[in-house]
């Protein structure tokens, strides 16, 4: 009589890792969006910063990725830049920025051609090196003209959503971190101040808020990601409201560094 073979046991599911330029990536960021007031909230914080600026000649958006950001600013100054290295979204930045100028080259070796009222870098720091953070900073600062105004934005380290990042995967992302660097850079003196702007993420059901906490776990390299099991069971036992549904805060910091005129 044969023997029938033992079928291998099914591998777990695993937390899935997103390219930035992948229809996935684009699905998992649109999911996220539907489920937070981030975007409004920040939005409103960038309104108000670009609104009380006396000129608003150049902006720069570093990191400008698509150009959704970029655009915006386009509506609010005379010139533009953007700074993205990504050649993959070249054209889709030049799409919805067609009269902004792009150059395709990090922060490091990015050379703007002028010196900037505004400064924007929103949620590129995460992809940074930690090692990398004080130069990168410099760099940014280094554009401002006088009375320009440098915005930093990544999420505050004491929010739902970061915690959860540092349970999974580690390390600790905190903007407190550059402010005695941005105070003292050359070129000063500036002001320097971290504003928190509030926003949480609702989710009716578990496995939107889930799908929404795995686009958030991807702001970090991801070497070995987590079984989805276990980031169901940490979603479930942290986030659950007692009247039904998932809200989890994900809290913005703003550095912001204005050179004096």
């Amino acid at each position: 009589m044969e023997r029938s073979e033992a079928k291998p046991s099914p591998k777990p599911r695993l937390v899935a890792r997103f390219d930035s330029v992948t229809p996935e990536y684009t699905r998992s960021f649109l999911t996220f969006l539907a489920h937070t007031d981030q975007k409004e909230k920040a939005m409103a914080w960038l309104e108000r910063e670009a609104g009380a600026l006396r000129l608003r000649r150049t902006a720069i958006d570093a990191g400008a990725g698509t150009g959704k950001l970029t655009a915006w600013l386009a509506d609010r100054f005379e010139t533009v830049i953007g700074v993205e290295p990504n050649p993959s979204l070249a054209e889709e930045f030049r799409a919805a920025c067609p009269a902004a100028s792009l150059i395709p080259a990090t922060i490091l070796a990015a050379e703007p051609r002028a010196f900037a009222d505004f400064v924007l870098c929103s949620h590129v720091f995460y992809y940074l090196p930690r090692a990398e953070w004080e130069a990168n900073a410099r760099r940014l600062i280094g554009w401002l003209a006088p009375g320009g105004v440098l915005a930093v934005a990544i999420q505050n380290p004491e929010t739902d959503c970061m915690r959860m990042v540092s349970h999974f995967i580690g390390g600790r992302l905190d903007l407190k971190e550059l402010a005695g660097v941005a105070a003292s850079a050359p070129g000063g003196p500036y002001d320097v101040r971290l504003d928190t702007v509030e926003a949480h993420i609702e989710a009716t059901d578990l496995k939107t808020a889930c799908a929404v906490a795995e686009f958030i776990l991807n702001v970090r390299p991801m070497p070995d990601p987590p079984a989805w099991a276990d980031l169901e069971d940490y979603v479930a036992n942290r986030f659950a409201r007692p009247g039904g549904g998932y809200r989890f805060s994900c809290h913005q910091d703003f550095l912001r560094v204005a050179r004096r005129r």
